[in-house]
Parts: structure tokens; sequence; C-alpha cells
């Protein structure tokens, strides 16, 4: 199970947004019956923090914008579903992760999925943190070929594997639900992907020297899987499906 890290909200120079108000223009209903009170473009970003896996300040900027405009408003609709906000500003990233309770209570209902990453998903997911940890400090991004990944599942290939079709069919698979997941994101060739830095947010080193140990514990065990990460899945949708 790939664990998020309990991330410290400091404000970074790069990502740092402007001291501005709220937007609560209160601008009436958008529809019949219409009863909320949030602004429209509070909304969509509201709606895209519930449906994607995460935002990205390069990639989403409206959104990342209104996330840090409106950051307590998004905050308290969302803690009123047991859903965190977390905000990285030093990458630029911002997502959800279940609730938990203070007091190891009953867990709370939630709208998230837990879902389960595949052998192959836990062995790319390791392979792009060890690139990001590998990064030098002046690296602007970090980059992988799509042959890169298919060797690295190959090297977890158990030695008594006969069916190479299958094992590569696998692990095509899993370079496409990783793009879907947005971990991976196409450079426009498919066959060039950057590292999403939220890669480092969600495995901390400790996790990774674990997945790596389990890895090499579970080379001989072709259909071992990895309990997934709640705060990577979307409301109301199944785990592989697009943003």
């Amino acid at each position: 199970m790939t664990e998020l890290d309990d991330a410290e909200d400091v404000v970074g120079p790069q990502w740092a947004a402007p001291d501005v108000a709220e937007d609560f223009d209160g601008t009436g209903p958008r529809f019949d019956g219409d009863q909320g009170q949030l602004a429209g473009e509070v909304r969509r970003t509201l709606v895209s923090l519930l449906k994607k896996r995460y935002i990205s300040a390069e990639r989403n900027p409206v959104d990342w914008r209104v996330v840090m405009q409106n950051r307590r408003l998004l905050e308290s609709r969302l803690n009123e579903l047991f859903i965190q906000l977390v905000i990285d500003t030093d990458r630029g990233v911002a997502y959800k992760r279940h609730a938990q309770p203070d007091h190891g209570t009953q867990p709370f209902p939630t709208v998230l999925h837990d879902q389960s990453y595949s052998r192959e998903e836990t062995i790319l997911l390791v392979h792009l943190r060890m690139l990001l940890r590998g990064r030098q400090p002046d690296d602007p991004a970090v980059f992988v070929d799509r042959a890169e990944l298919m060797d690295e599942v190959a090297n977890y290939r158990p030695a008594d594997a006969t069916n190479q079709v299958r094992d590569e069919k696998a692990a095509r698979a899993a370079i496409e639900s990783l793009t879907r997941l947005d971990l991976l994101i196409d450079s426009g060739d498919g066959e060039r992907f950057r590292v999403a830095p939220i890669v480092e947010v969600l495995m901390s080193l400790q996790r990774l020297n674990e997945l790596v140990t389990w890895l090499r514990t579970q080379q001989d065990s072709a259909a071992a899987t990895v309990d997934g990460n709640d705060a990577m899945t979307e409301v109301g949708e199944d785990r592989g499906d697009g943003s």
C-alpha cells in the first residue's frame, strides 16, 4: 500500500498565492432549486478536487489559483464529506485524502474508493520514485522512456514465467494506467513521459524501501498485488478511469 505522507503546508516561493479575498460573490442560483452559495469557479474547482487525482499548479493553473484563494472554503466543503485537502506548495500540487478519526473510533464513511495497484503498477511506481530521488537539484523535470519502463517490469519477471506476451501486455497496461492517473505525463509521442512530482509526495523514502523489499520477496509470485491509496482514486469512478 503506497501511503501518503502528512505533508507540511509550508508556502514555497514558486507557488505562493497572493493574499486576496475569497471568491464568494453570491451571484445567485445556477439551476432550478439551487441552494448553493459558492461562486461558479469555486464550485468547478470543488468538482475538480473530487474528480481528479490531484490538481497541479502547472497543468491546472485556474483550479490552482482558486484553491489558493479559497482554501478555507474548499476545506470546509470537503471536511463535511470526511475528506482532507492537502496542499504541497513547494511542488505545486493539491490532493484529497480520507480523514481519520483522532481517537481510534470507527472510521468515517467516505465517498473515496479503496482500490488496488497491480504488481506491475507497483514496480513502476517504485522505479519512478527512485528516479525522482536521484534527481539533481537543478533538474527541472525527470523523464523516462517507455522502453525503460517495460524493461523495469521485465526485471521482476519470475524465473519460471513463460508467457512473455501476457507479461508485456500487463506492463503496457500498467504504463497506460499510470498515465491516466497523471503520474506519468505523456510528452506527446507516447514513448517518453515526464514523472509527475506528486509521486514524490505519495511515497516516502521509508515506504519506498518497504516496497523495494516487498518486490524482491515477491519476484516468485506473479499474482501478488499491493493495496492502493484512497487519496489517489476518484469519487464514483473506478480507479482506472481517466479524469
